[in-house]
């Protein structure tokens, strides 16, 4: 299943490269990695017609380089 970015409860970062993004959950939880991955089978979510899907808890390494 995939669900739009506001319908699954969070906002865009940033892209970190690699086909990376950190999004940020609205409901304060701490900031994850997705990455592209068109057409994968697990859950996921749409953005810019790019799907997403989980890979991690965003460092704060992540966090900055997505601002950058």
């Amino acid at each position: 299943m995939k669900e739009s970015m506001k319908k699954a409860g969070y906002k865009y970062i940033g892209f970190i490269g690699h086909g990376q993004h950190v999004l940020q959950p609205v409901d304060g939880r701490p900031a994850e990695v997705w990455f592209s991955n068109k057409n994968h089978a697990s859950y996921g979510i749409i953005y810019k017609n790019t799907h997403l899907e989980f890979a991690s808890t965003a460092t704060e390494r992540d966090k900055l380089e997505a601002v950058l």
